[in-house]
């Protein structure tokens, strides 16, 4: 199970927002700065949507331009749902991420700074761009916050950080003790960076280099001297260059995983004709593009038997979850090499271990030579994406869900849940008895409800319910929204004790923590609170387990009370033609025998209940939120 984040995240709606270039400024010859304004900025109505104002309360947050194709008149936008964006399906929008340097609310205005550069969609537009120009963003749909629990700061990037490390070095609290690298292309490309903060600014100059050619910031940081404490390290620039530095932190000063962010916002790739290079800047897309002018080969055909084989194959998933599973990645990441060295340092049988080390070489996730072994660019990604080794952990709740589908066949004969873990047991018995395994799940659900947490904080009229008691596997994270936003709302969630430890450990931020009570149960929520919100609660319960969990519940509403339930609901396209949907109603159905419920299903289960669904609101991301009253 992964530590806490000392990065306390907060989610917002994604808007699609039209906006108008009020100024365009050089801030060096190397960057330049646009000025956005426009009501849309604000809270505004549009399509029949109550839309929030933007929020930007991270340095490193990200909005999404959306630009027009060559040739095209206007860009291809998406449409606007409650809290998210519908892409189109016969397009595909041409978009660009960037940070928000400065947003003044008060004033209407927010910066932009475009890194200048020869070639590219975003630093053509931003050279060209003019007042009275209009232009379309998206975002920020979440912020990372200043990091909690450091002793320094260790922050590292290229021009296309410099927007990120401007802004974090102008909000950092006073007497924050920071070491800052930042790679240039020229010397008049440096800037002021004004800081409260204790902060040491050093500037590494390519002079006349390409960017990321050069090993310039991890050379530095290598010879930094090293300050006593916790560090949090935080590092954005060039894919490639930041491997480097980022085993340097990891191996050689032994950086826990969470107390660092490293990101690629660009690819370096090398064109093949002598024109401008794919747009790289300040953006968070790190898939390398082909040239400007460079036609795309055309895609061979499979053979189907090929193409079948490739599609029933196993062993390929499972043999890499088992090698992240027993640790083989990271060590190999870390230098081990050989195969006793492997075996001793995993604990496992030498035999066995070699057999699937050269299985894992032929699936190019580790390549062998005579030194010994090494991870492949695809290794790489198992170690470089920081969600990679958490899912792929077999022991973890990911690795279960997709688990579960090996006893589909049962499901589809009866409905029921088919699958049974190692043990012989269901899922949900194993996940209460098994206290990693249910962390996993109950993180993973948490980490979704985030996202639900603005559509349920303005769907419910809080500030006049007084106290409110959350249950359910999403209730951490909903009740931490609530209590910040809602000062004077008490605040309860109620669970297994073990499930409770999850929710303050690793999902209430340190400045909620306190006004969270915690209400150790193995059934309903206690009585007496006047309001009760049930979130996800039904998701991992057969349709008979989630009448008697409402029946329950309801029981438990102090009278006159409101009984608040908050599921995921099938989309209005339907799962048969969803499919990222369907597989998730086939891991629920297999894994617990629920899937993903119409709005009649839970009209029928509220009813079998004994319940009456009254007020009812789409709270956004396929959810809904229902107030429950006992039937007359």
């Amino acid at each position: 199970m992964s530590s806490r984040n000392p990065r306390s995240v907060v989610t917002f709606p994604i808007v699609l927002r039209e906006l108008t270039v009020l100024r365009v400024t050089d801030v060096t010859p190397g960057m330049r700065r646009l000025t956005l304004g426009g009501p849309q900025l604000g809270a505004f109505r549009k399509d029949g949507l109550d839309l929030p104002e933007l929020s930007s309360e991270g340095f490193d947050d990200h909005v999404k331009f959306f630009f027009a194709e060559e040739g095209a008149d206007a860009p291809v936008l998406p449409g606007q749902n409650v809290s998210s964006l519908d892409w189109p399906a016969d397009a595909r929008p041409l978009t660009k991420d960037y940070t928000p340097v400065r947003y003044d609310p008060a004033a209407g205005e927010i910066d932009f700074d475009f890194v200048n550069h020869a070639g590219g969609v975003a630093s053509s537009w931003a050279q060209s761009a003019e007042p009275g120009d209009v232009t379309w963003i998206a975002g920020p749909k979440m912020s990372h916050r200043h990091p909690e629990g450091a002793d320094w700061l260790l922050v590292i990037g290229d021009e296309t950080a410099l927007p990120a490390i401007g802004r974090w070095l102008a909000e950092m609290p006073e007497g924050t003790r920071a070491r800052v690298f930042i790679e240039v292309g020229e010397e008049s490309h440096r800037q002021e960076l004004p800081t409260r903060a204790d902060a040491e600014i050093t500037w590494l100059v390519r002079d006349g280099a390409p960017a990321g050619t050069t090993d310039l910031l991890e050379s530095a940081v290598r010879a930094m001297e090293w300050l006593p404490g916790t560090v949090f390290a935080w590092a954005a620039g060039e894919s490639v260059t930041l491997k480097g530095i980022r085993r340097h932190l990891a191996v050689d000063r032994a950086v826990p995983r969470e107390q660092t962010h490293i990101t690629g916002y660009w690819r370096r790739t090398e064109a093949p004709a002598a024109k401008a290079p794919a747009d790289t800047a300040n953006t968070a897309d790190t898939a390398a593009v082909l040239a400007a002018g460079t036609a795309e080969p055309e895609p061979e055909e499979t053979d189907p038997h090929d193409r079948l084989h490739e599609l029933t194959d196993l062993a390929p998933g499972l043999a890499i979850r088992a090698a992240v599973t027993v640790g083989l990645v990271d060590l190999v990441w870390q230098g081990a090499r050989t195969a006793e060295e492997l075996a001793d340092l995993s604990g496992t049988d030498r035999r066995t271990l070699a057999a699937l080390l050269a299985y894992l070489v032929e699936l190019e996730v580790f390549s062998a030579d005579a030194d010994g072994y090494r991870l492949t660019p695809v290794g790489e990604e198992l170690v470089e994406d920081d969600h990679s080794l958490e899912e792929y952990d077999l022991r973890g709740a990911h690795a279960a869900l997709d688990l579960s589908l090996s006893g589909l066949h049962e499901t589809l004969r009866t409905g029921r849940a088919g699958y049974r873990t190692a043990s012989g047991a269901p899922l949900a018995v194993a996940m209460a008895a098994d206290e990693r395994l249910g962390a996993s799940a109950r993180e993973a659900v948490e980490d979704e409800a985030l996202w639900i947490a603005p559509g349920v904080r303005t769907g419910y009229d809080w500030a006049a319910a007084g106290s409110v008691t959350l249950a359910g596997p999403g209730a951490g994270a909903v009740a931490g929204s609530l209590a910040a936003a809602f000062p004077e709302l008490r605040v309860a969630v109620a669970g297994l004790p073990s499930a409770l430890r999850t929710v303050a450990d690793r999902v209430l931020e340190t400045a909620v923590r306190d006004r969270v009570r915690l209400l150790p149960t193995s059934g309903p929520v206690p009585a007496g609170d006047r309001t009760v919100l049930l979130c996800r609660l039904l998701e991992q319960l057969p349709d008979e387990d989630a009448v008697l969990a409402l029946r329950e519940n309801a029981a438990a509403v102090g009278e006159g009370g409101a009984l608040l339930l908050v599921e995921q609901v099938e989309g209005a396209e339907g799962i048969a033609v969803d499919t990222e949907a369907a597989l998730h109603h086939l891991r629920l159905k297999a894994a617990f025998g629920s899937g993903v419920r119409t709005e009649g299903d839970f009209e029928r289960l509220a009813a079998l209940a004994g319940l009456r669904i009254g007020a009812r609101r789409d709270i956004g991301w396929d959810h809904r939120m229902w107030e429950l009253t006992a039937a007359r």
